[in-house]
């Protein structure tokens, strides 16, 4: 009996005390831990969340930087198409001005060439005639003058030839005192009618000067007849 109290005592000891105020060590820590750890998740959550908000956001500003990029870039462009459109509106105006000149111009100058074409067909035509007639009189000039070579020994086929010469002379003083009453007539005229002098002046001056050169073309005759005319008596017996 002795023996079994202190045990009773000691075991009363431990549990009595330990039923009314329990122990908490070990079971307290765990259940602390399990509790912090949502918390933890929470944060690398919202960390996560707010890096992936930051990152969302820079790309949204650049993606917002590079489309007003490509707005300025559209309106650029569209700024230089319409300058360009313009230069190349007004530089074909420009052109098709310059054709429409260059067209005039050439309608003119043709024209003109028609004109002066006409005027030197009618030149060429009265060139031809002058040539025709002086090739006439060389030709009857040669030809007297080949007549003459050939009958110096005939008296009267010398005769005939001074004749003939005597005509041609005669015809050419002719002609020379028709162009001196044509001149008379020009200058009678352009006296009486002093507003026409202006224009008959260089008409007048043209018959004087071809007067001239028939006067000159008179004596060279003259001097050729005269020559001839002194070799024919000089070949008479």
């Amino acid at each position: 009996m002795s023996e079994q109290t202190p045990e009773k005592d000691s075991s009363i000891s431990a549990t009595g005390s330990g039923g009314r105020y329990p122990r908490t060590g070990r079971p307290l820590e765990a259940r602390s831990k399990s509790s912090s750890i949502p918390y933890g998740l929470l944060l690398v959550m919202a960390i996560i969340i707010a890096v992936g908000g930051w990152l969302v956001y820079d790309l949204f500003e650049a993606t917002e930087g590079e489309l007003e990029n490509a707005r300025a870039r559209i309106m650029q462009l569209e700024e230089r198409a319409r300058i360009t459109d313009e230069a190349v509106t007004e530089t074909g105006a420009s052109a098709s001005e310059q054709i429409n000149l260059w067209e005039s111009e050439i309608r003119r100058l043709e024209q003109q060439r028609k004109r002066n074409k006409s005027a030197i067909d009618a030149n060429q035509v009265a060139l031809q005639k002058q040539v025709k007639t002086l090739s006439a009189i060389e030709t009857s000039m040669r030809g007297l003058k080949a007549q003459v070579s050939r009958h110096e020994g005939s008296f009267t086929q010398q005769q005939e030839v001074i004749d003939q010469l005597n005509t041609l002379q005669e015809n050419v003083e002719q002609l020379v005192n028709q162009q001196r009453d044509l001149v008379d007539k020009v200058n009678v005229t352009s006296m009486t009618t002093s507003g026409l002098r202006s224009s008959l002046e260089p008409r007048v001056k043209e018959n004087e000067e071809a007067i001239a050169a028939i006067d000159a073309y008179r004596r060279e005759v003259n001097a050729r007849l005269a020559d001839l005319k002194r070799r024919i008596e000089s070949s008479l017996p």
